[in-house]
């Protein structure tokens, strides 16, 4: 069985509670013996970590990694006695890792993402651990349609380095739906004492889905009124298109069948592809950028059956 006491002290470098408005609820399980060792590798000083950070963190993460979602609360299992208090955290407490390896965190971390899955808390969860012996309960919850994402820093998603660094660790992150990195702005956050984490923009998660795409336009107005050119047009249909090829003849018929009979495009298919173009662009669209998606959307889906990619 596998020990973390050991590989701490060596540094490295479906189901979906959404009510009105489409937000799916997320709830955080942070193991805080890894949150500080991960901490650790970005202080530039002792580590004294910022707690009361944590939500403003994971809140701003799912901002940019995850749109129309909202964070309800964090739990944090600490092997230590806790007595900041942060609102929207709950303190979880467990063994010390010298008395029994860690074992007594994973069954209660575990045990509470059993409890989500089977009760419908929440549509995603956001895990902060590196133990591998979360394999078996990630799997469980995720057989009941829950959603899993597990976060770590950027160095950390470089696959094949881990693989051959901390096989376990990686296995651990291959289990998850998604992986999601906090940058160097998070990492101040939650290590350099009075550091406030700056965000540009509120979370467009705590915004009405209407506000928020009109607020996320306003902001963008600076170069709104600019047409995308025949690279952008280029660039985007590649994505639509890689998607489309990956759709099942089924999935493919019911958005058929949905856009022929109306204007738009679904709004679950529109926050999917906004946010693939988002990664492949590696920003944000403009009103007018947002618009030409939705038109190379509907051509792609609504194209002559000869003209549909070929799924291999």
């Amino acid at each position: 069985m596998k020990f973390h006491l050991g590989k701490r002290s060596m540094p490295r470098h479906p189901h979906s509670h959404q009510p009105g408005g489409g937000i799916t609820q997320v709830v955080a399980l942070v193991d805080e013996r890894y949150l500080k060792w991960l901490a650790a590798q970005h202080a530039s000083a002792p580590l004294q970590l910022q707690r009361h950070n944590l939500q403003p963190v994971l809140v701003d993460l799912l901002r940019q990694s995850a749109p129309d979602t909202q964070l309800l609360r964090a739990y944090v299992f600490s092997d230590q006695q806790v007595l900041d208090l942060c609102d929207d955290v709950v303190v979880r407490g467990v063994p010390q890792h010298a008395i029994d390896g860690g074992l007594g965190l994973v069954r209660s971390l575990g045990l509470e993402l059993n409890q989500l899955a089977q009760h419908g808390g929440a549509g995603l969860v956001l895990i902060l651990s590196d133990d591998e012996r979360l394999i078996p309960y990630i799997d469980e919850a995720q057989w009941r349609g829950l959603k899993v994402a597990l976060v770590s820093d950027e160095g950390s998603l470089d696959m094949p380095k881990l693989m051959t660094e901390d096989p376990s660790w990686a296995r651990l992150l291959l289990q998850a739906d998604r992986r999601l990195a906090l940058g160097s702005t998070a990492w101040e956050a939650l290590t350099v004492p009075g550091a406030v984490l700056q965000s540009s923009r509120p979370p467009v998660s705590q915004l009405p889905a209407q506000q928020s795409e009109r607020d996320s336009d306003a902001g963008e107005s600076y170069f709104s009124n600019a047409l995308p050119s025949d690279d952008w047009l280029e660039q985007v249909r590649q994505v639509i298109q890689s998607w489309w090829s990956e759709e099942t003849p089924d999935a493919r018929l019911d958005l058929q069948e949905e856009m022929q009979n109306s204007q738009g495009v679904p709004p679950e298919t529109d926050r999917h592809l906004l946010l693939r173009v988002r990664r492949e662009l590696a920003r944000t669209l403009s009103f007018q950028e947002k618009k030409a998606m939705r038109e190379l959307i509907r051509a792609t889906v609504l194209a002559p059956a000869q003209d549909l990619p070929v799924t291999s």
